[in-house]
C-alpha cells in the first residue's frame, strides 16, 4: 500500500506567509471580511464564466480563507507527485494563473532544490501582494521569483520548467480557451504538469477533459488514476479527494466558524513525459472499517470496484486499517 503523508492536526501555514497575510488582512474591518467570504465560497462553487477580478476586500478574504485551503491541497498533490516518483527534483517552476503565488509557497516546502519560479498573472493587485508577502520568505527562489503580467492565452517566452503547475484555473477560463490554456501548460512542462480543480461535478468535469485531452497529446499518468485506460466515473459519480485545513483564529471568524478545521475538496491530475510504474488501485471514498472487515471503492485498471479486507487476511488486514481515503492499494486486487 502506498500511503501519501498526511498534514499534523498542528501544522498550519509557514509563520512567515501567515504573518505576511495577517498584516494584509488586519486593515479591513471583521464585518466586510466576512461577508466578502461568505460571497467568495459562493462564487467557489458555481460554474464561473470567466476568471472574476477580486476587489481589495475581496482579496483580503481570499487571503485568510482560502489561500489556507488551496496551500494544503497543493502541498498533498505535490507529495503525491514525490511519492509516485522518489527521485523526482524539481529546480524550476511554471504557475500558470498564479493568484498571490500560493503554488510555489507549497512547492518550496516540498522541492527545497528549487532555485527558478516564473509566475503568470493577469491582475497587477495580486501580483503586488504575491511580491509582499514572498518578500517573507525563507526561499531564495520565492524573493527572487519572476512575476509576469499577462493572459495564461497569450504566447509565454519563459521557455520550459521542471515542473507547471495549473491550480483552480481552468474552471475559470471560457470552455473555449481551456484546452488551449492546457496545451500551453503541456507544451512548457520538462518533466511534470499537475492541475488541480474544485472537487465538485463541474470541478471534475474539468478534469476528466484534461485527462482525455492530454493523453492523447502522449502525456503519462502520474496520479491519482492507477491506469490510463478511459475513466470509469459514470452518471453522478465524480472523483475527488479531501485534505483537512487547519483554521486560524482570523480563518474561523471570517467565516463565523466554531470548528477549528475544515475539509478541502478538490479534483487533481499530475502528468509527465515519461511513464511510471503505477498502484493497483485508488481509494475512492471514505474505507468503511468494521471489526474484522474493512471495505474500499477503489478505482482500478479494470474499472470501478469493491473490495473487503477481513482480519483472516492478515498482513493485507493490517495495511487496510491504515488506510485512507486517496491512498493507493499496491496489493494485486483480487489476487
Amino acid at each position: 500500500m502506498g500511503r501519501s503523508p498526511v498534514r499534523s492536526a498542528n501544522e498550519m501555514l509557514p509563520p512567515e506567509l501567515q504573518q505576511g497575510i495577517e498584516e494584509i488582512a488586519r486593515k479591513a474591518l471583521p464585518a466586510d471580511l466576512a461577508r466578502s467570504a461568505a460571497q467568495l465560497t459562493r462564487s467557489y462553487r458555481e460554474r464561473l464564466r470567466n476568471r472574476p477580478q477580486l476587489e481589495g476586500i475581496h482579496r483580503a478574504a481570499y487571503l485568510i480563507t482560502r489561500l489556507p485551503a488551496t496551500h494544503a491541497v497543493l502541498l498533498r498533490v505535490l507529495r503525491e507527485a514525490k511519492l509516485r516518483v522518489p527521485e523526482l527534483r524539481i529546480e524550476s517552476m511554471l504557475d500558470l494563473g498564479a493568484g498571490p503565488g500560493t503554488a510555489m509557497w507549497a512547492a518550496a516546502e516540498q522541492f527545497p532544490e528549487l532555485t527558478r519560479v516564473v509566475l503568470i498573472e493577469d491582475s497587477a493587485a495580486w501580483i503586488e501582494i504575491g511580491k509582499t508577502l514572498a518578500a517573507k520568505s525563507l526561499f531564495a527562489a520565492l524573493r527572487s521569483a519572476e512575476w509576469n503580467r499577462t493572459s495564461v492565452l497569450d504566447r509565454l517566452t519563459s521557455g520550459t520548467s521542471d515542473l507547471v503547475m495549473m491550480s483552480y484555473l481552468v474552471n475559470e477560463l471560457e470552455p473555449s480557451d481551456r484546452m488551449r490554456a492546457v496545451q500551453t501548460a503541456w507544451g512548457h512542462a520538462e518533466r511534470l504538469l499537475a492541475i488541480i480543480e474544485p472537487g465538485t461535478p463541474a470541478g471534475f468535469e474539468h478534469i476528466r477533459e484534461t485527462r482525455q485531452y492530454l493523453l492523447a497529446s502522449g502525456a503519462h499518468i502520474v496520479a491519482p488514476c492507477p491506469h490510463e485506460g478511459k475513466c470509469p466515473m459514470m452518471d453522478q459519480n465524480w472523483c475527488h479527494f479531501a485534505e483537512r485545513v487547519q483554521r486560524s483564529s482570523e480563518h474561523r471568524m471570517a467565516k463565523g466558524a466554531e470548528l477549528g478545521h475544515e475539509d478541502e475538496k478538490y479534483s487533481y491530475l499530475i502528468f509527465a513525459r515519461e511513464p511510471i510504474a503505477l498502484p493497483a488501485a485508488r481509494i475512492l471514498r471514505h474505507p468503511d472499517k468494521h471489526s474484522g472487515h474493512t471495505r474500499f471503492e477503489l478505482c482500478t485498471p479494470e474499472g470501478l470496484k469493491r473490495e473487503t479486507v477481513s482480519r483472516k487476511q492478515g498482513g493485507r488486514y493490517s495495511m487496510a486499517k491504515k488506510a485512507h481515503w486517496g491512498d493507493t492499494l499496491d496489493w494485486h486486487i483480487d489476487d
